[in-house]
């Protein structure tokens, strides 16, 4: 009878001893896992802030991010007549103090669907403004020759900058569109006519002037 007991007794206090271990291992699990979920949450934040930076894609971009220096950037707005969603600006950027000087385009687009949104901005260098006025006039010759008597034919035509300025002209069931987009993240688009192509080739030849003049 007392060895009954005794075993009885062993076997409750094993027991208690086991329920009152448990919390703790319970705690240390839980603290594995809060440290997990913590660095799984600052590499994901690593990674959030890699995707964000801004990437510079043009001197003229790196030249206006230069940091710890006095810089004097002109914009000449140059009037394209394609209403509040398109914006042209010349720029010329130069460091103060410094030999340091770029001439470059800037080019914005508004979301006319969504006034709320950040405009889309692209510049470009010097260079790549005389290649698209260039290009530009290949591209109008090209689209002009377009017949749209094959309804099984799609063409395009586009002109893409280092900035993420773009410009594409499509065809498609005979009906030809134009299309400008800026930004390299999350580009805006907005429509332009056809018959608008050699307005956009004087604003940009307007910019070319203003540029070589300064």
């Amino acid at each position: 009878m007392c060895a009954l007991c005794f075993r009885g007794l062993t076997v409750g206090a094993l027991s208690v001893v086991f329920l009152l271990g448990q919390p703790a291992g319970a705690s240390a699990q839980q603290r594995a896992i809060g440290q997990q979920s913590r660095s799984v949450q600052q590499d994901e934040l690593r990674h959030i802030a890699i995707a964000i930076e801004p990437v510079i894609a043009t001197r003229i971009e790196g030249l206006l991010a230069s940091p710890n220096t006095v810089l004097v950037a002109d914009y000449y707005y140059i009037d394209t007549r394609f209403g509040p969603n398109l914006r042209i600006d010349a720029v010329i950027v130069e460091a103060a103090g410094s030999a340091a000087r770029l001439k470059g385009l800037r080019v914005q687009v508004r979301d006319e669907e969504n006034r709320r949104r950040q405009e889309g901005t692209s510049y470009m260098d010097l260079e790549e403004l005389e290649a698209l006025s260039r290009g530009l006039t290949s591209m109008t010759e090209l689209a002009q020759k377009w017949t749209g008597r094959d309804d099984r034919l799609a063409s395009e035509l586009t002109f893409t900058s280092n900035g993420g300025f773009r410009l594409a002209i499509r065809q498609s069931a005979r009906l030809p569109r134009a299309y400008l987009s800026t930004g390299l993240l999350d580009p805006v688009i907005t429509p332009i006519e056809l018959n608008e192509l050699g307005t956009l080739k004087f604003a940009l030849d307007q910019a070319l002037a203003i540029l070589h003049s300064k």
